[in-house]
């Protein structure tokens, strides 16, 4: 390949081509860190430029930062975060430790930009150069984990949305389906009867819980560590720099995030982010559960419970004709193992910070990302290709319920739980109907069973 500019760093030499706006420190990590071919995905570029683009501005308010440098950085980072040079952001996900690698890929990339739009070319570093201007006040130890925070406020809003479209859904079948009765199940045996839209209720339920938890954890990750640079101590910032680049990400964004009360806590612990995981964790614990109950009451058609229908989205299978499985269901269960697994990785991550700083920001960076946004497609798929289009086969219902042994239970009341345990091991042994041996004892009419059976209190009967 034709290499048009060289630069240098204290290793040594390397050579460039004409259309890479990264630099050495890029080449370099690049070339080390080949392991999973996962760059960073948009979110994280906006998130770290947009960083970038409030320094420089609360440089120059601050007098650090001359305007025209500071106008040929802005320029080139609100060209970045319309959708250009996605390509020159390469960095494998792993990489070196707390991320200095990506600090410097997108410092690299934001300068040479604004060398082009300055009239001067890539590497000319001596008008603008990546540490000393495009990194001004920052340091990787401050500057990554901010990016951090402010990608997960963008996927938090990406997740919360499709858990609130999905919670929403599931209330509506609640709805639909509130009289529509059915078996309760516990232990996988018969239960007390109940009906389907209460299963559904039970699920919109947790989800509002899921949402608190969300949203609590988020108040957290609004917490920035910005202005803290290397230790925390905020050594090579101007006067006033940490409240100043917090206030214009807040400005940019329209998010309120806040200056952290303590800038080496902040850098020390990253368990803020484990709150966020573990919020996300149980969403997964609590949706695995629900796929599992879907993919139960669709078990069949002919020799299961099959009390819902689901939309057929594909075959099932490559040999029994017409065999139509709960796959989005499955799918939904694969992307909640894998989240509940990421849990294990974030958590040994977060506690292998030592003294001043967690040098495992990039794989707790890279675990509760890759986590919030397979649960936001995940859920997304749930409602759109599953939960919308569900409905109830009343008919297997009804048939399951006449021959449900926990109907039994609405029969205590009137006979005593000794004699109905009674007539229900009976019932057990002679396959005789529940219904023939209670009339049998003399004790309720057949007018009286079927009331009770639907509901209806019997009164005067003890």
């Amino acid at each position: 390949m034709d290499m048009s500019r060289k630069e240098r760093d204290v290793l040594g030499e390397v050579s460039l081509e004409d259309n890479e706006y990264f630099g050495v420190n890029t080449f370099r990590a690049r070339n080390n860190f080949q392991i999973s071919g996962i760059t960073a995905d948009f979110d994280h570029v906006r998130a770290m430029v947009t960083a970038k683009r409030s320094a420089a501005v609360a440089n120059n308010k601050l007098g650090a930062l001359p305007e025209e440098k500071k106008k040929f950085i802005v320029e080139a980072c609100d060209d970045i975060l319309s959708g250009k040079l996605k390509d020159q952001f390469v960095i494998d996900v792993f990489q070196a430790g707390a991320g200095t690698s990506f600090n410097m890929n997108c410092n690299e990339v934001i300068c040479n930009l604004a060398l082009e739009k300055s009239g001067r070319k890539k590497g000319d570093f001596s008008f603008i150069h990546p540490n000393d201007h495009v990194n001004m006040s920052q340091s990787t130890n401050d500057f990554y984990p901010t990016m951090m925070r402010i990608n997960t406020i963008f996927k938090y809003e990406k997740l919360v949305k499709e858990l609130k479209d999905l919670k929403l859904s599931t209330e509506k079948k609640a709805k639909e389906f509130s009289g529509i009765k059915k078996p309760g199940r516990t232990h996988l045996q018969d239960a007390a009867p109940m009906t389907l839209g209460m299963e559904f209720s039970a699920w919109a339920y947790t989800m509002g819980k899921a949402l608190k938890e969300l949203e609590q954890a988020a108040e957290f990750i609004l917490e920035l560590n910005a202005g803290g640079t290397a230790t925390g101590t905020g050594v090579n910032t101007p006067q006033g720099f940490a409240g100043e680049v917090v206030a214009e990400i807040s400005r940019f964004t329209g998010y309120n995030f806040r200056k952290s009360e303590n800038l080496p806590g902040i850098m020390e612990f990253q368990s803020d982010f484990s709150r966020m995981m573990n919020a996300v964790t149980n969403l997964a614990l609590d949706l695995t559960k629900i796929s599992n109950d879907i993919r139960l009451m669709y078990s069949g058609p002919g020799a299961g419970i099959h009390e819902i229908t689901i939309p057929a989205v594909q075959q099932g299978s490559s040999i029994m004709p017409g065999k139509i499985n709960p796959s989005i269901a499955e799918a939904m269960n694969m992307i909640c193992h894998s989240v509940i697994g990421a849990q294990q990785s974030v958590n040994i991550s977060v506690q292998a910070g030592q003294l001043e700083l967690n040098v495992m920001m990039p794989g707790i960076d890279y675990e509760l990302s890759r986590s919030m946004d397979i649960m936001t497609n995940g859920m997304r798929m749930l409602r759109s290709l599953l939960i919308d289009g569900m409905g109830a086969n009343e008919e297997a219902c009804r048939e399951n319920l006449s021959k449900s042994f926990g109907s039994a239970v609405l029969l205590n009341p009137y006979l005593g739980y000794d004699a109905v345990a009674k007539i229900v091991r009976e019932a057990l042994e002679t396959h005789k109907p529940i219904k023939d041996l209670v009339l049998k004892t003399g004790k309720l009419t057949e007018k009286e069973f079927v009331d009770i059976m639907s509901g209806v209190k019997i009164a005067g009967k003890k």
